[in-house]
């Protein structure tokens, strides 16, 4: 199945956000360790163990609003016990230096925020675990709301932060099969993939709207 048959099989909310394209083009083939930010349900953590059978599957979350134990119910009923030693949980704050300093022993092969969405979280994190490798971040047009900027100057947001290093190491904006030679402040930008240093791609949503 393709990633976004599977985002709908699982109802990830991924696919209500036209993301599946996006990283179907930038996943890597055949990634070792998978950590995402941002569990909920579990149902993406489904959809990636599905699509990576061979792979090590990791979820991080404060588990506050489902506990864990829900999450992990909801996956010993999709999966069999192949895929279960496969995925594993890990309870904490995306932005807790001790998590953090923990998680990036795996050297994880792609990273996924789909946490908080707090752009200083969103910096933080991904100071705290980028190792070079693939590097997701999942609805940055959040930082426009006062929510999840909370008093961060827009020119100091995460958007703006990933927007620039577009600028200065790509020059290059990717929407859809549009190429941007110029980036403005007022797009509704969404999702981006850092692949190393040097190398960063945004997905340039056609909505604005900041809610999840």
């Amino acid at each position: 199945m393709t990633l976004e048959q599977l985002a709908k099989k699982y109802a990830s909310d991924k696919y209500e956000h036209g993301y599946m394209p996006f990283y179907e083009q930038h996943l890597p083939k055949n990634p070792k360790r998978i950590l995402e930010i941002g569990v909920k349900e579990g149902k993406s953590l489904a959809m990636w163990s599905e699509y990576f059978p061979e792979a090590e599957v990791h979820g991080l979350d404060l588990f506050s609003e489902i506990p864990m134990s829900e999450v992990g119910d909801y996956l010993t009923k999709t999966f069999n016990v192949y895929f279960l030693p496969k995925i594993h949980l890990h309870r904490g704050n995306q932005c807790d230096w001790l998590i953090l300093e923990e998680l990036r022993k795996y050297d994880f092969d792609v990273i996924i925020d789909d946490g908080s969405h707090n752009a200083r979280d969103q910096m933080m994190t991904f100071f705290g675990l980028f190792n070079g490798k693939h590097y997701f971040i999942e609805d940055l047009h959040c930082n426009l709301d006062n929510f999840y900027s909370q008093g961060l100057p827009q020119e100091y947001s995460a958007q703006y932060f990933f927007s620039d290093i577009a600028v200065a190491n790509d020059n290059t904006l990717y929407s859809n099969d549009i190429v941007f030679d110029d980036i403005e402040i007022t797009d509704p930008r969404k999702i981006v993939c850092i692949k190393n240093y040097s190398t960063i791609k945004m997905l340039n949503a056609a909505q604005s709207d900041p809610v999840n």
